[in-house]
């Protein structure tokens, strides 16, 4: 997917499925609050967590998602 730039950050998109093929439902529920930094945590290729702080990269975690694999699927995101 390509990545796209708004403002001055720069995303990725990714589409999303199940195992079947079928997108996933979008729920609500992951509100993140203002930040200024992401931290991205992988484990060989695969994205296993994302941290959002305030005031940089040494500043307070505000919110952290956890990503779980099964088969190199993604199974579950987990917003702590």
């Amino acid at each position: 997917m390509p990545n796209v730039w708004e403002g001055n950050a720069l995303y990725t998109h990714y589409k999303v499925s199940t195992v079947s093929g079928k997108p996933l439902e979008i729920k609500e529920g992951f509100s993140i609050p203002s930040y200024d930094h992401i931290s991205l945590t992988y484990s060989g290729t695969d994205l296993t967590g994302v941290e959002y702080k305030t005031g940089g990269s040494g500043g307070t975690t505000i919110a952290t998602l956890t990503l779980t694999y099964s088969g190199g699927n993604l199974t579950s995101v987990t917003k702590s």
